[in-house]
């Protein structure tokens, strides 16, 4: 059980996602970050700054619903299923339709993986809301324990990110200058993608923001956003430049 220390507290409005997730990781601290808008709650669980679960309100994201989704189970088994969940609290979803037949235990074990990321994805849309973080460990019964390094999540979820004028911004602009920067110990093995690797490649202290999305290997806007999250990981930095400071003399 997490403790009642909270550890940070904000708005999506202020705060970036994606640099929040990774401070968490960055600090390594386990813990659950809660994210609330309207009527509807999602919850990201950590262990040593790494997600290890997801859990949302939203019943489109329940795990019985991802499953009749994807034809895995049918209505019937939901509905039975379901009913039995109902009564047994405490035992999970998944569980339940594993011992009743209806789910082989590796397609659990995908399924629950498919359903957090899913969660945390979709996060990343959300341009509104409230933000708790609050440090902790958690008892091995109390979440579905997968892990999904923060960093890939970072780098999956800012291609999900819906305003293209807050990511330039954040970038510096479309004239600002990206360098390469050397990467801190903690993302030691960083893996990544062929194309966020050529773009980090193509980051060299000379090419303006617009000219590496225009060279990078996917659409100008993907590009944008993977450079964002490269951004937010450290792996690359914004060049400073100075300002000429204007002086208006007054005619004679």
């Amino acid at each position: 059980m997490v403790s009642e220390e909270f550890v940070f507290r904000g708005d999506l409005e202020s705060e970036s996602l994606p640099e929040i997730l990774a401070t968490i990781h960055r600090h390594g601290v386990p813990g659950v970050l809660e994210c609330t808008r309207e009527d509807m709650s999602k919850c990201v669980y950590f262990a040593t700054g790494d997600i290890i679960f997801a859990t949302s309100t939203d019943r489109e994201e329940s795990l019985g619903e991802s499953l009749l989704r994807e034809n895995l189970i049918t209505e019937d088994q939901l509905r039975l299923s379901s009913d039995e969940f109902k009564r047994a609290p405490g035992r999970r979803h998944g569980t339940i339709l594993v011992q009743m037949g209806f789910l082989e235990p590796h397609e659990l074990g995908a399924a629950v993986r498919k359903q957090v990321q899913s969660i945390v994805w979709s996060l990343f849309a959300w341009k509104t809301g409230s933000v708790v973080f609050r440090v902790g460990s958690f008892r091995d019964d109390e979440v579905y324990k997968i892990k999904i390094p923060t960093t890939k999540a970072i780098l999956e979820g800012c291609r999900f990110l819906t305003d293209p004028k807050d990511v330039t911004a954040r970038l510096g602009g479309r004239g600002g200058i990206l360098r390469p920067m050397k990467p801190s110990t903690h993302l030691e093995g960083i893996e990544l993608e062929d194309e966020e690797r050529q773009l980090l490649d193509l980051t060299d202290g000379s090419r303006t923001l617009y000219e590496l999305c225009e060279a990078g290997p996917l659409n100008p806007g993907i590009n944008a956003r993977i450079l964002y999250a490269l951004l937010v990981l450290g792996l690359i930095g914004r060049e400073q430049t100075s300002q000429a400071i204007r002086i208006r003399v007054k005619d004679v």
